[in-house]
């Protein structure tokens, strides 16, 4: 019985997603939706079968590479800016917060429009993209949890002649992972969104470009397949991050436990 409780528990946020396809698929059958604008799920998936499946994981893989890569470029800018500002330069994070706060506020598509100006449309707006929004929330999550970290133990650290990097390694970066993970999956996310929306706008493959290549030639089921693989490869980025993040974090915590006193 409690096995059955357990895994009805586990199972519980998969009912309404089960729910929800069961009623997409039914609508259009029961003429709830009209089937032209809103087609069945099975119709969707469908769509997704008599495409090539060359050519629906070409779309798939060059979103994901395009997300991995940026998310790359992002955490080698804001980390270092992030533990730079949060430790070293505390009054310069201060003193150019508002800036930052501003700057985070410029929505990239403006931007991208006019990276696409100077550069022209390709990977490197693409990637302009992902980068600057997915910035911000690691930058602003790292300056936070280095802030956050006790002085005292900075100061106990150097009391036992440790040397910077020493510090950094053992105190600071520890103590800061925790946020630093949940920037990542913040950044993730917000990248994600933005890589979809710009691929519909000047990109020759790609999920997004699915999306824009189907509303253009009018092949409605096709865009549900779009989204429905957004969504899908969405989720798989965040649950992959999701556990990282809790492996990572509890195994640090393990570590701190056993580390002498």
């Amino acid at each position: 019985m409690e096995a059955l409780l357990f895994l009805n528990n586990k199972l519980m946020s998969v009912y309404m997603l089960i729910l929800f396809i069961a009623l997409w698929q039914a609508a259009p059958a029961l003429g709830w939706v009209n089937p032209v604008f809103i087609p069945a799920f099975s119709t969707v998936l469908r769509g997704a079968v008599e495409m090539k499946a060359g050519t629906l994981l070409l779309h798939i893989g060059t979103s994901l590479w395009r997300i991995v890569t940026g998310m790359l470029f992002c955490m080698a800018l804001a980390l270092p800016f992030g533990f730079i500002l949060g430790g070293a330069l505390p009054k310069t994070a201060t003193a150019l917060r508002a800036l930052m706060n501003f700057l985070a506020q410029i929505p990239p598509y403006i931007l991208y429009a006019v990276v696409v100006i100077a550069a022209g449309p390709g990977e490197t707006a693409i990637a302009f993209v992902i980068v600057w929004s997915a910035f911000w929330p690691v930058l602003f999550t790292v300056i936070e949890g280095v802030k956050e970290i006790d002085p005292r133990l900075i100061r106990c650290a150097k009391a036992m002649n440790a040397h910077t990097v020493q510090i950094f390694f053992k105190v600071v970066f520890p103590a800061a992972f925790p946020n630093l993970m949940r920037g990542l999956r913040q950044g993730l996310t917000l990248g994600f969104i933005m890589l979809i929306g710009a691929e519909s706008m000047g990109a020759k493959s790609g999920i997004g470009f699915l999306i824009h290549n189907a509303q253009v030639m009018g092949h409605i089921s096709r865009i549900y397949l779009g989204a429905l693989l957004s969504a899908v490869l969405g989720f798989l980025l965040n649950f992959a991050t999701g556990r990282i993040e809790k492996k990572l974090v509890v195994r640090k915590e393990e570590e701190n436990e056993k580390a002498p006193a």
